[in-house]
């Protein structure tokens, strides 16, 4: 081949035109060593960090597990604690939102997405209840 009266640049080979392997099926391209090492780190990822899975409860979590979130720095947590202790239980990502002075509702939204739940409400006890029921006459 010539460089100079042909051109040197390759062509992708029409359908038919290779008539060795025509016949041949093509075979099943196997994932490289990046996809293989990417799917183990997944693996054990899984199994060794369960509880980033189902996420974080901001009910019951701690400094550390709040500061872990995207978005929430040492302050904040401290704050979300602190707000936590003096009001009691979050209800809803909502109920955090109008509490924590720089959570809006934008962020809320994004903690949410990022893995932060307010969790199972606590078992409320029901007022009568617990009362003794008066006898029906």
């Amino acid at each position: 081949m010539n460089p100079f009266t042909e051109s040197t640049v390759a062509r992708p080979l029409a359908h038919d035109s290779c008539s060795r392997y025509a016949d041949a099926a093509v075979p099943a391209r196997r994932p490289g060593r990046r996809a293989l090492f990417r799917m183990a780190l997944g693996v054990i990822a899984g199994v060794a960090l369960p509880g980033l899975a189902r996420g974080i409860d901001v009910n019951q979590a701690t400094l550390e597990q709040l500061r872990s979130l995207r978005g929430i720095g040492p302050k904040t947590a401290q704050i979300i604690i602190d707000e936590r202790k003096r009001g009691g239980r979050y209800e809803s990502i909502e109920d955090l939102s109008d509490r924590v002075k720089g959570i809006g509702p934008k962020k809320a939204a994004a903690l949410q997405s990022a893995g932060l739940t307010a969790g199972p409400p606590a078992a409320a006890v029901h007022p009568a209840a617990g009362a003794p029921r008066a006898k029906a006459k």
